[in-house]
């Protein structure tokens, strides 16, 4: 099964969604292997975990609509930097195209699509898993999600004119029929909402197409510099487990729902592993660090979870045949000063 990551902000309102039914928010992220309190929204975990953590709030709360509840605590910020761009599209059409272009800075393991046909425009989203996952808290998830960014991006009042999921009917319907007030279609083969295609030409209110512009770049710079290969995504994590202070196997592997030695399995079979991707992440930061700060050479270890600057500077003389202290010295344009300890 393919290791997609998926931005943490998608978890926004879960706690707050399964303290409202009565549930032990806590107890639910700990089984999953998360604490909520220590997550940074702008960081990125396995996908796969984020619909094992779904399900089990639905089973924790006995809620089988829990994705649906959940659509209702989650705003514009939980699409991260992809609903700034969004909210500043022109109209409802570049609004929509942006989403789907730029999806997958949000969820790598989840496309959303648009297509018109015959005055209809149908929105799609679709899970790229393959296998048996729990994806019914996600597809109800994705559904009242799309249906808030168009309440968003138009009308509060506004509905479609069908939902589809992709789920068997569910024994209540009031909860579905409440938040989408449109006919709904059970067991279809995707997740979709279908409207009139009129509207995409609509004009946005407070939008800035020179800003949505910009951002639109600015992410597909992000995208061509993305690592869309396994080891790429495994020094990505790497990279995000420093700023934690903790960078270890176990860490990284928990980000991607896997165990340490499954982790190493996967490396061995892209003949790599853990401590070779490691140092090369390490080192990545530490050049630049030493080309381009001032800092000290301490801050730099402490940064790189090093155990001290001894064991720091003896890893990068082994590398690079130099201290770190020498390697700087080609770079500096003025005298080092003694904060280079």
């Amino acid at each position: 099964m393919m290791n997609y990551l998926v931005r943490a902000s998608s978890l926004e309102g879960i706690g707050a969604t399964i303290a409202s039914l009565g549930g032990d928010a806590d107890e639910v992220f700990r089984r999953q292997g998360l604490l909520e309190k220590d997550i940074d929204p702008q960081s990125w975990f396995s996908y796969y975990h984020f619909l094992l953590l779904l399900d089990a709030a639905a089973t924790a709360t006995r809620c089988p609509h829990f994705g649906l509840l959940l659509a209702g605590q989650q705003g514009i910020n939980a699409l991260g930097p992809v609903g700034f761009v969004v909210q500043q599209a022109p109209d409802v059409r570049s609004a929509l195209r942006a989403l789907t272009v730029h999806f997958i800075h949000q969820n790598q393991g989840a496309e959303v699509e648009l297509q018109v046909e015959n005055g209809i425009a149908q929105w799609r989203f679709h899970c790229k898993l393959a296998g048996r996952v729990p994806l019914r808290q996600q597809e109800d998830l994705a559904a009242g999600i799309g249906l808030n960014l168009m309440r968003l991006l138009w009308s509060a009042s506004w509905s479609p004119d069908a939902v589809y999921l992709p789920h068997a009917p569910p024994r209540d319907l009031l909860p579905y029929r409440k938040v989408f007030n449109c006919p709904l279609v059970f067991n279809a083969d995707a997740t979709q909402m279908i409207f009139k295609a009129e509207m995409l030409d609509r004009p946005l209110n407070n939008a800035n197409p020179q800003l949505h512009r910009l951002l639109e770049e600015h992410l597909s710079n992000l995208r061509r510099n993305y690592p869309d290969d396994y080891c790429g995504q495994v020094r990505h994590l790497i990279k995000q487990a420093m700023t934690t202070g903790d960078c270890s196997i176990e860490r990284v592997a928990s980000h991607l729902a896997v165990g340490k030695r499954t982790l190493q399995r996967q490396l061995k079979n892209h003949d790599t592993s853990y401590k070779d991707l490691l140092e090369d992440v390490r080192f990545d930061v530490a050049k630049r660090y030493l080309r381009e700060s001032s800092g000290s050479l301490t801050a730099l270890a402490d940064m790189l979870c090093y155990s001290d600057l001894s064991t720091f500077s003896t890893a990068f003389r082994q590398h690079h045949g130099v201290s770190p202290r020498d390697w700087r010295k080609q770079f500096e344009t003025r005298p080092e000063t003694s904060s280079h300890r």
